[in-house]
């Protein structure tokens, strides 16, 4: 009889010991051996590759640049600069999406996928894909956003809107920058000056358009609930584009809800 037989329930060398390490069991060698290594060997990733002109669009996260807002007493204050920059990024997210709905990627998907469909390829990104599955990914998410937003003609509405929103944000910004000024300057002037100090991230703590103490908060309210509800936007679209941890608002409200919530305080 084999010397296996001999190992019984009582044995020293338990089935906790045969899971530690590869199956989440505990094991204070192996925890000890990648502390020492300084990575987990059971933890496979996917390098990212192949970068290209959407890059950026899939680098940028609202959320992560409006906590880096917070103060030392934890508290956002919001800036127009960060809004005008969110409305910047979110037409040029859109137009990447037109951009593709006009390469004509997904004219046969629209009718295979329901609104809280994800992209049915593991949970890798855009950028961990090879060139069949991106092109998979690219048509999934024209048909999915076209779905979303009822045609493409609503797509290009809404990035209409929101350029028009980042031009009167954009305006505000001209006006407390004028009235930072000892003297009134040519409009050109100034807008060059704005486009400088926004280059060089400097409007960060220009102030508010009120000059009302009793009117600020509001303001600062205004602002706050205006860039969370087109940062939610932007995440939305984002993750469906680039397929990021795409269950993610699976649970929350449709796009098109998020959307109408972006116009609305905007009016």
């Amino acid at each position: 009889m084999s010397d296996y037989s001999n190992y019984g329930a009582s044995d020293d060398y338990s089935d906790e010991d045969n899971y530690a390490g590869a199956y989440g069991g505990y094991d204070d060698l192996y925890d000890e051996v990648m502390e020492e290594a300084g990575y987990d060997a059971w933890d496979i990733g996917y390098e990212e590759f192949g970068f290209d002109e959407e890059t950026f669009l899939f680098e940028f996260d609202p959320f992560v640049e409006y906590f880096d807002m917070k103060d030392d007493s934890d508290v956002v204050t919001m800036t127009y600069q960060s809004l005008v920059k969110l409305t910047e990024m979110t037409c040029q997210l859109l137009r990447a999406w037109m951009k593709r709905s006009s390469a004509s990627l997904g004219d046969d998907q629209d009718n295979k996928i329901t609104q809280d469909e994800p992209f049915n390829y593991f949970v890798l990104n855009l950028y961990q894909l090879e060139t069949k599955e991106r092109d998979e990914l690219k048509t999934f998410s024209v048909a999915k956003l076209l779905r979303s937003f009822g045609s493409e003609e609503e797509v290009s509405k809404f990035e209409k809107a929101v350029n028009q929103m980042g031009k009167f944000l954009r305006k505000c910004l001209l006006d407390i920058l004028g009235s930072c000024l000892p003297h009134s300057l040519p409009y050109p002037v100034l807008s060059t000056i704005l486009s400088h100090l926004m280059a060089a991230k400097g409007l960060q703590k220009v102030g508010l358009v009120t000059k009302l103490e009793s009117s600020k908060m509001m303001e600062m309210d205004y602002m706050d609930k205006l860039y969370l509800s087109l940062a939610d936007v932007y995440d939305h679209i984002k993750v469906v584009m680039f397929n990021i941890e795409p269950n993610t608002h699976s649970t929350e409200p449709s796009l098109n809800v998020k959307k109408e919530s972006v116009l609305r305080r905007f009016k």
